[in-house]
C-alpha cells in the first residue's frame, strides 16, 4: 500500500471514529482560508481534521489537458510543476499564502481574472476522490471530459466549504499557458469601464484580464505574440509596467483595497453580478473584476441595502469582512435551493459529522424545538 492510499485509509477512520463518537469535524487544510469558511470559530463538539499531509501530485499529463492532485498540496508547488510543462489551470488561482492548499482552492469555489475568457474553477473539475460522512472513499468523475458519470458530482465540491465531505484528490483539465503577455493601463469612471468591457467583449480580442481600480482601467493580452501586440495597438491604451504586479496582487487577494484595516461601520462584500450592470447606487469603494462580473465593495452600507441592491441587479453579495451584525455571511438561499442542498447533504453525511456553518442547515444539526 502506499502513502497516499496509506493517508486516505486513515483519514476515513477518522471520520468514522468521530460519528461514533458523536463528534464533528471540521476540515482544515492550509489554514488560509479559515475565516472564509468558519468566520465565528469552531462550536464545542468540534475537533479539527487535519488533512494538510494528504499531499502530491498523482498524475500529470500535459499532452492529455490533465491533472490530478492530492488535495492537501499547497498550490504553489501544483502551479511551479504546471510552469515546468508551460501549463495553466485555466480558472486562475489564488494563492494567499505558501500553505494555501488545493483541496482549500475547491471548497472556498473562487475563480482568478482568467475565469470570463478560460473556465470557471467549477467547470475546469474532471473528477474527485472524496471521504463521505460515513467514512466511506468515494469516485466521481475521472480524467477525461467524456466521462460524465458523476461528473456533477464532483463540481458540487467547488464552493462546498467542506460540507459534503474531505476531498482527497482531485483531477482538473489544464490549458496551454500563453507564449505572450502584455499588460496596460487607462484613465475611466467605473461607469465608462462597465461600458468599455461590455463593448469589448463583442470582440475576438486575446483578453486575459478586464480589472478597473482607483479610476484605473486594468487591462492584460495573452496569447501569441502578433495577436497580442496588434490588439495592444488597436486597443491604444498605454503600456502598464506595474501590470504583472497588480494582477498578481489581484490573484491573490492581496491588493491593499482588500487588506487594508476595515473603518468603523465599514463591511467588504464580494458581489458577482451581470457584468454590463451600470454601478449601484451604493456608497463606498468599488474594485471591479471580469469586466464588471465581480465587484468588491467597501461600504458603510447596511446588509439589507447592500442585498436588496444586488438583488435588485440579478445578483449575490457575500460578506467578505467586517462586522456582520446579524447577517448571514453568504447570500440567503432561495427556499428551493436550500432545500435541495439539505438533501445533498444528508446524502452525502448523514449523520452531519462535517462542520460547515456557513452552508445550508444539516437536519442533524437543527433544533426540533
Amino acid at each position: 500500500m502506499d502513502t497516499g492510499t496509506d493517508q486516505s485509509a486513515g483519514l476515513a477512520e477518522r471520520i468514522r471514529t468521530a460519528v461514533a463518537a458523536g463528534h464533528r469535524l471540521a476540515i482544515a487544510g492550509g489554514g488560509s482560508q479559515r475565516a472564509r469558511a468558519f468566520p465565528t470559530g469552531f462550536q464545542p463538539d468540534v475537533q479539527p481534521l487535519e488533512a494538510s499531509g494528504h499531499h502530491g501530485i498523482v498524475n500529470l499529463a500535459p499532452s492529455e489537458l490533465v491533472v490530478t492532485v492530492r488535495a492537501g498540496t499547497p498550490v504553489m508547488e501544483l502551479q511551479a510543476a504546471l510552469e515546468e510543462v508551460d501549463m495553466m489551470l485555466p480558472f486562475e488561482p489564488a494563492m494567499p499564502t505558501p500553505s494555501s492548499t488545493v483541496g482549500g482552492m475547491v471548497a472556498l469555489g473562487l475563480s482568478g481574472a482568467r475565469r470570463p475568457w478560460t473556465a470557471s474553477l467549477r467547470d475546469a473539475v474532471l473528477g474527485t476522490r472524496i471521504v463521505n460522512g460515513r467514512g466511506e472513499i468515494l469516485r466521481f468523475g475521472g480524467e477525461v471530459m467524456k466521462n460524465v458519470a458523476g461528473f456533477d458530482v464532483s463540481r458540487l465540491m467547488a464552493g462546498s466549504l467542506g460540507s459534503l465531505g474531505l476531498l482527497l484528490e482531485v483531477s482538473f483539465k489544464l490549458l496551454p499557458a500563453p507564449a505572450y503577455q502584455a499588460w496596460l493601463r487607462q484613465e475611466s469612471s467605473a461607469a465608462a469601464f462597465i461600458e468599455q468591457a461590455r463593448d469589448w467583449g463583442r470582440t475576438a480580442l486575446p483578453f486575459s484580464g478586464l480589472a478597473w481600480a482607483d479610476g484605473i482601467g486594468h487591462i492584460r493580452l495573452g496569447g501569441g505574440q502578433e495577436a497580442v501586440q496588434e490588439a495592444a495597438e488597436r486597443l491604444g491604451a498605454a503600456p502598464d509596467i506595474d501590470g504583472p504586479t497588480f494582477w498578481a496582487q489581484l490573484r491573490d487577494r492581496h491588493l491593499p483595497f482588500l487588506t487594508r484595516p476595515m473603518a468603523r461601520g465599514e463591511r467588504l462584500w464580494r458581489l458577482s453580478l451581470p457584468p454590463a450592470t451600470p454601478p449601484l447606487d451604493l456608497p463606498g469603494e468599488w474594485l471591479l473584476n471580469w469586466g464588471g462580473g465581480e465587484r468588491w465593495l467597501r461600504s458603510t452600507a447596511t446588509p439589507d441595502a447592500v442585498r436588496a441592491a444586488t438583488e435588485q441587479a440579478g445578483g449575490h453579495a457575500r460578506l467578505w469582512s467586517g462586522d456582520p451584525a446579524g447577517a448571514a455571511w453568504l447570500h440567503p438561499r432561495a427556499p428551493a435551493h436550500a432545500r435541495l442542498e439539505g438533501e445533498v447533504r444528508a446524502a452525502l453525511d448523514p449523520d452531519g459529522v462535517f462542520f460547515a456553518p456557513l452552508i445550508t442547515p444539516h437536519p442533524r444539526t437543527v433544533p426540533t424545538s
